[in-house]
């Protein structure tokens, strides 16, 4: 028998963490569509973004980004949106040295929570290049120390890598149980 009707693309909840004022947001709109905007508006708890894109040439995924807030007086609430994540982000912003001191703390909050979900770390505003304090170096040995699949460096303002920002993870997860899912 002929169906008329494709199956719908599987949602996918990934989470993007960090200190406030790293670029979570503004590579969250940059993905899903919209353009980068350069005023600071702090995320309240949690901000949700979509976007549907292939994973491979045959497997299309709808993206549920959460956005978690990075202030500290939100840090509490935020474990209940962690579950059920399969991947995501930890961001550090490379002009601000105490970003990347927080890294850790983020992974450990995400693993905690949400288990061992593909994680990237992401060294963004690198079109601050000349206020870099943290080297690309210095980014790839903590993903490594911390187990997480990659380092990657990323501007939203100058859309570079966002793309594989939210890809990677993914992607990742993919291959580890493409397996089990239906194309």
């Amino acid at each position: 028998m002929f169906c008329l009707f494709r199956p719908l693309a599987p949602t996918w909840k990934y989470i993007i963490v960090g200190d406030y004022a790293v670029g979570k947001t503004s590579l969250c709109k940059v993905f899903s569509g919209e353009s980068f905007k350069v005023e600071y508006k702090p995320t309240i708890g949690v901000d949700i973004f979509t976007r549907l894109a292939f994973i491979d040439n045959n497997f299309k995924v709808k993206f549920q980004i959460w956005d978690m807030a990075g202030q500290e007086r939100f840090k509490h609430v935020m474990i209940d949106y962690f579950r059920g994540a399969k991947a995501g982000a930890v961001v550090f912003d490379i002009t601000r040295y105490e970003t990347y001191e927080s890294v850790g703390e983020w992974v450990l909050m995400v693993r905690k929570n949400s288990g061992a979900i593909p994680l990237i770390l992401v060294g963004n505003k690198l079109d601050l290049e000349e206020k870099r304090m943290i080297t690309a170096e210095e980014g790839k040995e903590l993903a490594k120390k911390l187990e997480l699949i990659g380092y990657i460096e990323a501007s939203a303002k100058n859309n570079i890598n966002v793309e594989k920002v939210f890809i990677e993870p993914i992607r990742h997860y993919y291959d580890q149980h493409k397996r089990y899912l239906r194309k």
